[in-house]
């Protein structure tokens, strides 16, 4: 038997053109809501963060350029300092101006300049080293830097842009100045606190509010989504009840139909629902078309099944009249004997077809409570006798069975079976019949180890004038009738049959419900 698996790829080699997007398989299958509300976030998200960038950027330029401003003005102090220092000990000493080569004696205090903020750091660089390298504190007060700090200032690049460094006491942003002059370099720097602070809580309040902007658009999101997409929804039910209509067979009353309200065609919604609407309006007419066809057709099949029961009824009576009353010959006995076949087969016809036709159309016979464990017993009983090369088997519960239904159609049911099974098996075969009893049911079960029935033909094998010639061994001439009428009679009992097949084993199960399975004491 061969199997419809298809065999596994290993673990480490992915169904062809499937490995990329496996990961988007999960998300494939989330509700269409919850994809616009997570691809709504991710996009708001993006624009947060590409705002708090902008912003964070643009405030760091800013706070960058009034911070060079700053330094600048303290810079032009630090030089200006040294050069009011230098003229005034000029005029009171008239000595050789020092150019820094002299000692520091007439070296002054970068930090001692007018107008010089708490925080700010001044150095001079000259031929001995940094000089005077310290820190002015908000109390007026001076900070001494380590040697560590002094050889960072002493390693700044002379006359370019200021530049960040992390000192000891913190970051700075420094700045040297060359005096050709003077033949020294003085160091400005102010502290990058203030510039952190600011941006540390840009940042805090760009989070805050974003993530309280991203809160608020999942919330109302969701529900806006919710109720936009609540007319799919209302459509998916109306889908879902169509589907669950009895489309099969018989009249179908397809009332569904997606509200007026929703089937608007201004909206893209609008649009499916009434386009929805106008196929429903088309399958019912389609439905309405075949009901009306089949009808027509059942009818016809009636009348004309009755109608030929009459001359049928003739042939037969006139063929026995002539075979009992003429001296006929061997060759004329023989015909005659094959028109009374022929009519006794067609009459056969004519009568299973009448019966279908009359269930169809929804008769139904008369039902009272039928022993069904009687109907067994004597259906085998009459099978075994007129099939004894086969082996019958009868299954039975210890107590009788007793169901509400027509005890001659139960008995055509058990007759089709059993007599199907003599039919389409060969000599040998084992033919189990049994009956159990289920809660509200009773189960009848007619099984043979013959040859099995093709997996593309049980899909029809109920239905008429349909011969498994290849599949079973058909000895005798049959119009492929006998299991339309057995499913029809039961489906009119409000019972179920089911078939199944494979190698050395077909099994026919009847249910049949009733007001209740009683069990006989």
């Amino acid at each position: 038997m061969q199997s419809d698996k298809r065999p596994s790829l290993p673990p480490s080699a992915p169904a062809s053109g499937h490995g990329r997007s496996g990961g988007w398989r999960p998300f494939r299958k989330w509700q269409l809501r919850t994809k616009l509300v997570l691809i709504t976030l991710a996009l708001l998200a993006a624009i947060c963060l590409a705002v708090g960038l902008s912003a964070h950027a643009a405030m760091t330029s800013f706070l960058t350029g009034q911070l060079d401003e700053q330094l600048a003005q303290a810079s032009f102090r630090a030089n200006r300092s040294q050069e009011e220092f230098r003229r005034d000990r000029d005029d009171e000493d008239h000595e050789e101006d020092d150019g820094g080569a002299q000692g520091s004696e007439n070296v002054a205090d970068p930090l001692n300049g007018p107008g010089t903020q708490g925080g700010t750091l001044n150095a001079r660089i000259g031929d001995h080293g940094v000089r005077g390298a310290g820190i002015f504190t908000p109390d007026g007060g001076r900070q001494d830097l380590t040697e560590a700090d002094e050889e960072i200032l002493d390693e700044l690049s002379l006359d370019v842009p200021p530049v960040d460094r992390t000192l000891s006491v913190g970051d700075y942003r420094l700045v040297a100045t060359y005096n050709p002059d003077r033949e020294y370099t003085i160091v400005t720097g102010l502290p990058l606190l203030a510039k952190e602070e600011t941006l540390a809580s840009l940042t805090r309040t760009m989070t805050v509010v974003s993530a309280a902007g991203l809160a608020a658009a999942a919330l109302l999101g969701t529900l806006i989504i919710r109720r936009t997409l609540r007319p799919l929804e209302e459509l998916s039910g109306v889908a879902t009840r169509v589907s669950r209509l009895p489309l099969g067979e018989g009249e179908v009353a397809m009332a569904e139909r997606v509200p007026a309200g929703i089937a608007v065609p201004a909206t893209e919604v609008g649009r499916l629902g009434h386009a929805f609407n106008l196929m429903l309006d088309n399958v019912a007419g389609a439905f309405s078309a075949r009901h009306r066809s089949e009808t027509k057709l059942r009818q016809f099949v009636a009348d004309a099944s009755h109608e030929l029961r009459t001359p049928l009824t003739a042939i037969r009576g006139y063929s026995e009249m002539i075979r009992l009353t003429e001296n006929l010959s061997e060759e004329g006995r023989s015909s005659i004997s094959r028109v009374e076949s022929e009519s006794k087969r067609m009459t056969a016809l004519v009568e299973d077809l009448l019966l279908l036709a009359r269930m169809e159309e929804g008769h139904r016979a008369e039902q009272h409570d039928v022993d069904l464990t009687q109907l067994v017993v004597e259906s085998v009983s009459d099978i075994r006798a007129a099939a004894p090369e086969h082996r019958w088997v009868l299954q039975l519960p210890d107590d009788p069975v007793t169901v509400r239904a027509n005890p001659g159609q139960v008995r055509q049911v058990l007759i089709n079976l059993l007599t199907n099974a003599h039919k389409h098996t060969g000599p040998g075969t084992t033919v189990v019949t049994s009956l159990a009893a289920e809660p509200g049911a009773a189960v009848l079960t007619v099984a043979d180890d013959g040859p099995g029935i093709p997996a593309d033909f049980i899909d029809k094998i109920f239905s008429r004038f349909t011969r498994a010639d290849t599949a079973r061994s058909d000895r005798s001439g049959t119009h492929g009738l006998g299991l339309s009428i057995v499913d029809a009679i039961v489906k009119s009992h409000g019972g179920r049959i089911d078939v199944s097949s494979s190698e050395g084993k077909t099994e026919f199960i009847v249910r049949l419900p009733g007001a209740g399975v009683q069990h006989a004491g």
